[in-house]
């Protein structure tokens, strides 16, 4: 809100004025960072305060600073100006402490107030005996830990007004305390309500206030005001507007520090302008501009290979002076609305370039396997973090007073008021358009979504554009980089505080979580940060994929205490068989809070409908030939080479000819790294490779095959598994991960002992032989098929994550 709208609010008759605001007296604060800065709450002079409230049409003004009048008392001469202060006191037995304003006492009183603010009841009891006006400061916010509905109840029952629109709480927290109050009060009409912007830094004084109506004196407004006449008026707060607060304050105790960087004073005179709201700002000279341009010209000249912290942040601050320091300062004030946006936009530049740099310095070092390096990169991304925690602490504390509504308001009105919407969600991954299971599965529950109406965003981070049904969301990634021995796997490092805020301004109240990587991890940060349900999706089998990958166990135990401590740290786990759920156990996590991941297939798509004899001769095959069908990666630990031992040696069985020995041929759909070395393994003997299918393709490949074989030892479900039951395929599966958990040993498949290429060859080979058998357990499979579509699967996960 500028200037000129918070004056033209005002109506003749009225009378406004902020009723919430600390000037640089206020010395205890409540923020954690500027605790450990050492810093104040706030560096406004008084005399700042009361030129920005009467520029920006307050008709009145008064301070309220933290247990102290110093603030106000410096401008108690002017006469629409009346004394008040924020007292911070306690309930009996509570670490909680309730802050309560008080309006228009003298220096006496105040002297009073001292004495008795130790205790809640005594301090009341002497406000009212005096007949001064007080209200309880943000209800639901509390410094220390919260109140319980008890003592939240007792507080409310005993105050007078109750702050209902505080310039730093968000828009959810301040509507939630008018009904909660009015059913503590037991009156529906009570409206004792104040506003105020509660302010620290000046930038956002008068930006909320409160207004009486047919007042035209100071007493006649308090008056108005203690007989619940009081206008909410204003703007709401957000964990942005917090942020931006704590910057200025922070920038404010270390200017010294910073400008002593060789900063160009063009750059430090932008940089004043844009956190010291008020204060008198001398015009850029010439000479600024000319010191301006050679401090760039310098900078080009003299960059290195190595990017320093701080000389990064004194580039970001010539930035500012770039784009501020032609504006006027009158211009800055009209631009104010729009000052937590631009904060924003300079923070999130600054973090994007600095973890741009320094995860490139640290692929860079962990591929060439210096360890310790990297671990020193590592370490140099902890000034970034430290940059950016006014962000995620400021959505620390808007979460807890969303907490605290939830629970009040749950218990108090009946209603949950917090306004986190549970039926808005969002579901994250590393990987949405790769030709595996995990994109194949999300993409098809994005899609039922849209259809079932269902509000589901797929959250994705990748450098190429996505396009999908369903309503998808792709950031644009900090950095990719490929996996160290798996180049065609890409991972994105994913701008932390753009998707920290589409998520928080959205309102989402689930967020699923498919993978544990840099996505992934964001996401769970996130969720933490938020206070919202994490939902996460076991899908790989991780510690071994990598053992088998890289083949260097230690990577596989460093990828185990990972995958433990994210699955451990959700709220809930959908694991998709019963194996990982004691995999999982073993690592530590809690299967209390693990269910089943459910899955389905596309019975139209995948059915013996699509079977066409001739479909394999395209890629070599012969008409007459029994068919061995795999479908999926074609990567090592996918454990290809067992299947190729046991593949060779089924030919080798069946070499003598005869009806049941009749050729058997091997194909291989799919794509990936190891390709290579089975073609070396494999070439002449039988085997093809059909590359990545498609569509009706797809559907052909596995309905034209005769028996569907999947060695892999870890995967967690496979898709492609049920698939093939779809197709009226029996399956070769093996006795380790999840594909045993969707045939029925003996019914529609069989089960062969892990990386055991002998047993997985007698397997094969007993259904070969068998066409009876084959057949029966074909049409077995497709009956359980139909029982598993992809709806019923997606309907069942909505709900059971509710």
């Amino acid at each position: 809100m500028s200037a000129s709208q918070a004056a033209s609010s005002a109506q003749p008759g009225s009378m406004s004025c902020d009723l919430h605001v600390h000037s640089v007296h206020s010395m205890e604060t409540g923020h954690f960072l500027l605790r450990r800065l050492g810093a104040p709450e706030s560096f406004t002079p008084p005399a700042v305060i009361y030129d920005l409230a009467k520029k920006r049409g307050m008709d009145l003004v008064t301070i309220t600073d933290i247990n102290t009048i110093d603030g106000v008392m410096e401008i108690a001469h002017n006469p629409d100006v009346f004394i008040s202060e924020e007292i911070k006191t306690s309930l009996p037995g509570a670490s909680s402490l309730v802050h309560i304003l008080a309006f228009d006492i003298s220096p006496g009183q105040h002297d009073e107030i001292v004495r008795a603010r130790d205790r809640f009841d005594d301090l009341i009891d002497y406000l009212d005996g005096q007949g001064i006006v007080h209200c309880l400061a943000h209800p639901f916010y509390f410094p220390g830990s919260d109140l319980s509905v008890e003592e939240f109840r007792h507080v409310v029952e005993r105050v007078g007004l109750v702050e209902a629109r505080n310039g730093t709480r968000s828009r959810q927290e301040n509507e939630a305390a008018i009904p909660v109050v009015r059913a503590i009060k037991g009156d529906e009409s009570f409206n004792g309500f104040t506003a105020g912007s509660d302010d620290h830094c000046g930038r956002f004084v008068a930006h909320t206030y409160t207004t009486v109506h047919g007042a035209s004196t100071k007493a006649g407004f308090l008056e108005g005001l203690n007989d619940q006449k009081g206008i909410l008026s204003g703007e709401d707060g957000s964990a942005f507007r917090a942020a931006y607060s704590v910057y200025s304050i922070a920038y404010s105790f270390l200017r010294d520090r910073l400008m002593s960087k060789n900063t160009p004073t063009v750059a430090t005179m932008a940089a004043d302008r844009f956190f010291h709201p008020g204060s008198a700002f001398e015009e850029p000279t010439l000479w600024h501009k000319a010191d301006f341009v050679f401090h760039q010209l310098i900078k080009k000249a003299t960059r290195s290979g190595e990017t320093d912290f701080e000389s990064v942040l004194v580039d970001e601050l010539v930035e500012i002076g770039r784009d501020l320091n032609i504006a006027q300062p009158d211009q800055m004030v009209d631009r104010e609305e729009q000052i937590d946006e631009r904060t924003f936009e300079i923070l999130n530049r600054l973090t994007n370039r600095l973890l741009r740099h320094f995860s490139s310095v640290l692929v860079k070092r962990v591929a060439s396997g210096r360890i310790l390096d990297a671990l020193e990169a590592l370490t140099a991304i902890i000034p970034v973090i430290l940059l950016n925690a006014p962000y995620p602490i400021s959505y620390i504390y808007s979460r807890r007073g969303r907490d605290a509504v939830r629970t009040l308001s749950s218990t108090l009105v009946g209603t949950d008021l917090s306004g986190r919407d549970q039926e808005l969600r969002a579901w994250f991954t590393d990987t949405i358009d790769d030709l595996n299971g995990v994109s194949r599965t999300i993409q098809k529950y994005s899609k039922l979504a849209a259809s079932l109406e269902k509000r589901l965003a797929i959250i994705a981070c990748q450098g190429r554009a996505l396009s999908f049904p369903g309503w998808v969301v792709n950031f644009q990634p900090l950095r990719e980089f490929s996996v160290p021995d798996y180049h065609s796997k890409l991972l994105s490092v994913p701008p932390f505080l753009e998707t920290l805020r589409f998520i928080e301004e959205n309102n989402f109240g689930v967020l699923y979580i498919s993978t544990p990587g840099p996505v992934g991890f964001a996401a769970l940060g996130i969720a933490k940060l938020l206070g919202l349900k994490s939902v996460g999706i076991y899908h790989t089998d991780l510690p071994r994929h990598v053992n088998q990958i890289v083949q260097d166990a230690r990577m596989g135990e460093l990828a185990a205490s990972g995958v433990a401590f994210f699955y451990g740290a959700v709220d809930v786990v959908m694991v998709p068989s019963h194996y990982y759920m004691d995999d999982l156990v073993a690592m530590g996590v809690d299967r209390g809070k693990m269910k089943i991941f459910p899955r389905g297939t596309d019975c139209d798509q995948f059915s013996p409908e699509w079977r066409d004899r001739d479909f394999y001769s395209a890629y070599g095959g012969s008409p007459e030939s029994l068919k061995l069908a795999y479908v999926g990666r074609v990567s090592r630990e996918k454990d290809l080479d067992v299947l190729a031992d046991a593949f060779l040696g089924v030919r080798e069985a069946r070499a003598d000819g005869g009806e049941e020995s009749r050729e058997v041929e091997l194909f291989f759909v799919g794509d990936g790294p190891y390709i290579g070395d089975l073609t070396r393994k494999l070439s002449g003997h039988g085997a093809f490779f059909c590359g990545t299918l498609l569509g009706e393709s797809l559907s052909k490949a596995y309905a034209s095959a005769d028996v569907f074989v999947f060695p892999s030892t870890t995967d967690t479900y496979g898709n492609s598994v049920l698939e093939a039951q779809a197709a009226g395929l029996p399956a070769v599966v093996t006795d380790m991960g999840g594909p045993k958990e969707i045939i029925e040993p003996d019914a529609t498949g069989l089960v062969c002992r892990g990386r055991d290429a002998g047993d997985m060859a007698d397997c094969i080979s007993r259904l070969l032989d068998d066409s009876d058998l084959r057949t029966g357990m074909g049409k077995a499979a497709r009956r359980i098929a139909l029982e598993k579509t992809w709806e019923k699967a997606f309907l069942t996960l909505w709900d059971d994550t509710l």
